[in-house]
């Protein structure tokens, strides 16, 4: 990220962000959906985590790129699992890129309207938004 000091601030009036990749790092995201949700899903169907990765993994990735695909509700009916409660399990992995607080703070100091633009499931939000004190901004 450039550094926020070096930003020509008075010829930007608004800030759109993206959360996932751009404020947050994807560590969480790649973890809960890669790792963590097919062992809770071999835990349920009684399964090897390999086993589990293998028979869910073409489920989700027939989803990606759709709607369905950031959907926490869809993915709930579909696993018959509490998404966004399992997702709290693993919430101490949700991290704020580094010079990110920076580059808000700089941009709320010149009083700029910052926007986040994001295709995540409001659960989703309220969570990483609760764990990172973002919305402060």
């Amino acid at each position: 990220m450039t550094n926020p000091s070096s930003i020509n601030w008075p010829e930007i009036d608004t800030i759109l962000l993206d959360m996932d990749g751009t404020l947050l790092d994807l560590n969480f995201d790649l973890h809960f959906w890669m790792e963590y949700l097919p062992l809770v899903l071999a835990n349920k169907h009684n399964l090897t985590h390999q086993e589990s990765k293998d028979k869910f993994y073409p489920v989700m990735r027939a989803e990606e790129g759709k709607l369905h695909w950031y959907c926490l509700d869809y993915w709930q009916k579909i696993f018959e699992l509490d998404i966004a409660k399992l997702k709290e399990d693993v919430a101490h992995l949700i991290q704020v890129h580094p010079f990110v607080l920076e580059f808000l703070e700089q941009a709320r100091q010149h009083n700029k309207r910052i926007y986040l633009v994001t295709n995540a499931h409001r659960k989703t939000i309220q969570l990483k938004m609760r764990v990172t004190n973002l919305e402060q901004y």
